[in-house]
C-alpha cells in the first residue's frame, strides 16, 4: 500500500481537475457547529452578480465528493439544496448516507446556490431579542427587513433561481463536464424543473424529491397542505388502539390549544437552549405553529405530535414552546435571506385569492409576504417562469405520503409534461424521502440506468409509526 504525504495529496487533487478552470484542496464540509464533517475538495468560481453590468463579481462555494472507483463515469450527480436558502455544502453530510451507493462510480458535486453558505450569503442575523420580537409580532418583520437589505454587502435583486442554474451552467462548464445528473430536494426540485426548462443538453438524467412544480406560487398552499397532511397523520392514531385511546381526537385536540394559545397569549419561563439562561416569552399561534408544523415533516417526529399536544392541553406549555424556540433559531442559522429574494420574484407576482379562515396556523400568511417583499429589493420574473416544465429527459419523482409541504398531488401535476418519467410514493413517510429506508438503493439503480425499470419491490417495508403515548415511547 503506498502512503501519501499531505503535499502530495494535495498535489493530487489539484492535477485530478488540471484543465478545469477552479482549483481544488482538501477540505472538510459541514455546518460550522456539527460535529458531523465530510471529506471533500473545494474550491471556488468567481460569477458576475449583475450579469448585465458585470463590474461586482461573487464566489460561488462549491464541493466535490469523490468516489474512489478506477471506473468513475464522467457523468456526476450534483445535489440541489432546498429552502430556499439551504448551503449544499453544509447541509450534505447529514444526507451523505444517501449518497454512498452512487460515490461507487460516481462524483457527487456540491454548489452553494448564490446567497447561501459560502456563495456570498445573503443574511439578517437578528439578535434573540429581536428575533423573540419578530415571532410575537410578525408587523415589526417588514422593517427589520429593510434595515438589513441595506447594510448587506450585495444587491437582492439578483439572488434568484434563473440566476442560480445560469452559475450552475459556468460551474459544469468550468469543471469540463459534459452532462451530469440533477437531484433537487424540496425547493430544489424549482431549481432542477428550471435547469431543465433552460439548459436541457446539459443534463443525463433528474430525480425530483419533494416536487414542488413551476406553475405553483409558494406558500400559497402551505396552510391547506399542512391541514391535510395533519389530518392523515391524525387519522393514523386513530387505528392504533394505543394512541386513540391515550388521545382520543387529536385534531380536535390541536385546534382547542390554537384556540385557547391565541386568546389567552399565555406568558411562560423558559430556558434558553443555548445559553441555559431563563426568559420570559409570550406564546402566540405563530409559535405554536413552528413546532406543529416542523414535527409534523418526518415519520420520526411526527410520531411524538400527538404526545406534545396533549402535554400543552395539560398546562405543559413549556415542551412544545421550547421545540419550536429551537426549531426557529436552527432555521436562522442554517438558512439564508435569498428565500425573500426568491418568493418575492418568483411567487408573490402570481398569487390567486386567499382567504384567511377562522381556524388557520399560520394567519394571513400571504398578507404577512406581501408586506415582506414591500421592505425587500426583489426582480420580477416574466410570466413564462410559472409554464409548466415540458421534457422528455428520464425523471424520477420521489414523495413521502404524509408529506405536509410538497404533497403527492403535486409531483402529479408536475408529470403531466414529463414525458419520460415515474413517481414513487413512499408510505407513512414525510417530507423529503430520498434517504429513508431502501430509496438509496433505488436513486442509486436510477442514475445508473435511468430509462429501465426500476426494482421497488423493497417499499413494500415502509409502514405507518407508532405513536408515543408517552416519553417512554408506544405501548405495543
Amino acid at each position: 500500500m503506498k502512503i501519501y504525504n499531505k503535499p502530495v495529496l494535495a498535489c493530487l487533487a489539484f492535477l485530478s481537475f488540471q484543465g478545469s478552470a477552479i482549483e481544488f484542496t482538501e477540505c472538510r464540509i459541514g455546518a460550522e457547529k456539527s460535529p458531523n464533517k465530510i471529506k471533500a475538495e473545494c474550491g471556488s468560481l468567481q460569477v458576475a452578480e449583475n450579469r448585465e453590468t458585470p463590474s461586482r463579481m461573487i464566489d460561488l462555494n462549491i464541493a466535490i465528493i469523490r468516489t474512489k472507483s478506477t471506473k468513475k463515469q464522467s457523468d456526476p450527480v450534483i445535489m440541489l439544496a432546498g429552502g430556499p436558502g439551504q448551503s449544499a455544502v453544509e447541509s450534505y453530510p447529514n444526507a451523505s448516507y444517501a449518497f454512498r451507493k452512487i460515490l461507487k462510480d460516481r462524483d457527487v458535486v456540491l454548489v452553494d446556490q448564490r446567497g447561501t453558505g459560502g456563495s456570498n450569503s445573503i443574511k439578517c442575523d437578528f439578535d434573540e431579542e429581536t428575533q423573540l420580537a419578530l415571532m410575537e409580532d410578525h408587523s415589526l418583520i417588514p422593517q427589520e427587513l429593510e434595515k438589513c437589505a441595506k447594510a448587506l454587502d450585495a444587491d437582492p435583486r439578483y439572488y434568484t433561481t434563473t440566476e442560480s442554474i445560469k452559475d450552475l451552467e459556468e460551474v459544469r462548464k468550468a469543471l469540463l463536464i459534459e452532462k451530469w445528473n440533477l437531484i433537487g430536494i424540496s425547493y430544489g426540485t424549482r431549481k432542477a424543473l428550471t435547469y431543465m426548462k433552460m439548459f436541457p443538453d446539459a443534463i443525463r438524467s433528474v430525480i425530483l424529491d419533494g416536487v414542488m412544480p413551476q406553475q405553483e406560487a409558494m406558500p400559497q398552499s402551505h396552510e391547506e397542505n399542512l391541514i391535510n397532511a395533519l389530518r392523515l397523520q391524525f387519522e393514523q392514531c386513530k387505528k392504533q388502539p394505543a394512541c386513540h385511546d391515550a388521545f382520543g381526537d387529536v385534531e380536535q385536540q390541536m385546534w382547542k390549544l390554537m384556540a385557547d394559545i391565541e386568546e389567552n397569549q399565555p406568558k411562560i419561563r423558559l430556558q434558553n437552549f443555548s445559553t441555559g439562561e431563563y426568559q420570559e416569552v409570550t406564546l402566540n399561534k405563530q409559535i405554536l405553529a413552528i413546532a406543529i408544523r416542523m414535527f409534523s415533516y418526518t415519520a420520526n417526529t411526527m410520531k411524538i405530535l400527538p404526545l406534545m399536544i396533549a402535554k400543552a392541553n395539560n398546562g405543559q406549555l413549556e415542551t412544545i414552546t421550547s421545540q419550536s424556540n429551537m426549531i426557529a433559531s436552527m432555521l436562522s442559522e442554517n438558512m439564508s435571506n435569498v428565500e425573500l429574494s426568491i418568493l418575492c420574484a418568483e411567487d408573490l407576482p402570481f398569487y390567486g385569492d386567499y382567504t384567511v379562515n377562522e381556524g388557520n396556523f399560520f394567519g394571513d400568511i400571504i398578507g404577512d409576504m406581501k408586506a415582506s417583499c414591500s421592505a425587500w429589493p426583489h426582480a420580477t420574473v416574466d410570466d413564462s417562469f410559472k409554464d409548466p416544465v415540458v421534457s422528455d429527459l428520464p425523471v424520477l419523482l420521489l414523495s413521502g405520503e404524509l408529506d405536509p409541504v410538497t404533497p403527492p398531488h403535486f409531483a402529479e401535476l408536475a408529470m403531466k409534461t414529463l414525458s419520460n418519467s415515474q413517481h414513487l410514493i413512499a408510505k407513512g413517510q414525510g417530507h423529503n424521502v430520498f434517504p429513508v429506508g431502501c430509496m438509496p438503493t433505488i436513486i442509486s439503480d436510477f442514475f445508473k440506468q435511468p430509462e429501465s425499470e426500476l426494482d421497488i419491490e423493497c417499499m413494500k417495508n415502509f409502514n405507518y409509526t407508532p405513536f408515543f403515548i408517552n416519553m417512554m415511547g408506544p405501548k405495543q
